[in-house]
């Protein structure tokens, strides 16, 4: 009876909406979270835009006082921020850049080629090791060992800010590019294939340029912290090096 078939449909639905209910709360809980912006890309129409997701990620640093001195210095020259006049701690940092995009496209019966255009992007900027490391030389709570604590923290410190202002103008420098492929001002290439390799040679020359200026900001303003005149500052704190 009709009753009884409005239950079985019931029975059968239900697990399913809850299901997205479920899948749909638990992405609205981490999107927050996982440090997402959400922007647009303007086209030359009015209602001509593409939807941008920018993925922004510091994490807090992990602080080791198990390495030795030695075992420090090791592990500066293989890749860290190499530290030098024996300063006894290092901060070792890795950040990356990456995008995902989907596109969309038309062809015209009879006709050779494709238009081709961006209809969404995901931009990431992350950083995804961020360790600093005290030498086990000096105990916890000791002149030495505080000393060297801050001058990796003012390390940290210079990462954040420098990454901070990147997020703006890696958001800036995209939304202004011109030359990001939208329905208005399509890309017209001679198959798909073609036009999605083109479409990431695009996005790429507009966003390595400004990923390089940022590993070049973190760099010298590291070098500024770790110059002769700060390390004898920071020397100057305590008796027992």
């Amino acid at each position: 009876n009709n009753k009884l078939f409005t239950l079985l449909v019931a029975v059968i639905l239900l697990p399913f909406f809850g299901w997205m209910y479920y899948d749909w709360k638990n992405d609205a809980e981490a999107i927050p979270h996982a440090g997402v912006s959400r922007d647009i890309l303007m086209g030359g129409k009015e209602g001509d835009t593409a939807q941008v997701q920018y993925f922004f990620h510091f994490p807090e640093p992990v602080v080791s006082h198990e390495l030795s001195t030695g075992q420090i210095e090791a592990l500066s020259q293989s890749g860290g921020e190499a530290e030098h006049y024996h300063v006894f701690g290092l901060t070792q940092a890795g950040y990356s850049t990456g995008t995902v995009y989907e596109v969309n496209w038309s062809k015209k019966w009879f006709k050779p080629g494709y238009r081709v255009w961006v209809e969404d992007l995901r931009v990431e900027f992350t950083y995804n090791t961020l360790n600093v490391f005290v030498t086990n030389a000096y105990p916890e709570g000791s002149c030495e060992y505080q000393a060297t604590l801050d001058h990796e923290r003012q390390h940290v410190a210079i990462h954040r800010q420098i990454y901070e202002q990147y997020q703006k103008v890696f958001q800036e420098t995209l939304g202004k590019d011109p030359d990001i492929p939208l329905e208005s001002r399509p890309l017209f290439a001679d198959s798909l294939e073609d036009g999605k390799k083109r479409i990431g040679e695009l996005i790429s020359s507009a966003l390595d340029p400004v990923f390089d200026q940022f590993k070049q900001d973190v760099q010298a303003e590291q070098a500024k912290l770790d110059s002769p005149e700060s390390y004898a500052e920071l020397r100057s704190r305590c008796q027992h090096w």
